[in-house]
């Protein structure tokens, strides 16, 4: 299903208004805005790959009711305006196609953010990055990212605790995944997508040697 009308031309992130640091902050606000811009640009890069195909339609709706995901667009983008909504029953059909782990890699990045950080901005980045780790691409590039250094540097700002507790410096879909499975008691806790991708065996050099499917894990749940 494509959303068209009802779906913004989603702006490059040195087009938003809000990503334009101020002049003359010091060194640590310069930091803050710039993780502000870059959370902007994650958010704004899950809903353009939503849109464009790269990931799967529910990502759109980021997982959110309408009415906040409105808000959240009027919040962080303003410069498109005012948004119609899509009829209830259309966004309802959307949010409802989200896989069974969605809101659970939603609470464990909630569960493990950083103390003090706006909670809506982490709320909208967690959205946005539990949307991502449902495509079959690495996570920074669907999150439109520069690289997997940019996931970090959102993680150690927004959720440091997590990003603290990758210790082994696993690749991060599948480190989520890994907590994930984890908090939920279960070992067959795996990426969604990452079969097809062309470096699955840089990620998981152990799934060969054990024999392991990442069918038996989360694309299990799905069908």
């Amino acid at each position: 299903m494509k959303i068209v009308r009802t779906s913004p031309r989603w702006l490059a992130p040195s087009q938003s208004g809000m990503s334009r640091r101020m002049p003359g902050r010091d060194r640590e606000n310069a930091g803050a805005a710039g993780d502000h811009t870059l959370m902007l640009r994650a958010i704004s890069g899950v809903l353009r790959n939503a849109q464009c195909g790269e990931l799967p339609v529910f990502a759109w709706t980021l997982g959110l009711p309408q009415q906040a995901l409105l808000e959240m667009v009027e919040r962080c983008f303003p410069e498109l305006g005012a948004l119609e909504g899509l009829p209830d029953m259309q966004y309802a059909s959307l949010k409802a196609a989200q896989p069974p782990y969605f809101q659970a890699l939603v609470v464990l990045l909630m569960a493990r953010r950083t103390a003090g950080v706006d909670e809506h901005a982490a709320t909208w980045l967690a959205h946005a990055i539990a949307a991502a780790c449902h495509g079959e691409r690495h996570l920074w590039e669907d999150l439109d990212l520069g690289g997997r250094d940019d996931v970090s540097r959102l993680l150690k700002r927004y959720f440091h605790p997590l990003y603290l507790a990758n210790s082994r410096n696993l690749r991060w879909k599948r480190f989520l995944f890994a907590e994930l499975g984890a908090a939920l008691g279960r070992t067959d806790c795996l990426p969604p997508g990452c079969h097809r991708c062309d470096q699955h065996r840089v990620c998981f050099p152990e799934s060969k040697a054990q024999g392991v499917s990442v069918h038996d894990g989360i694309d299990q749940e799905e069908h």
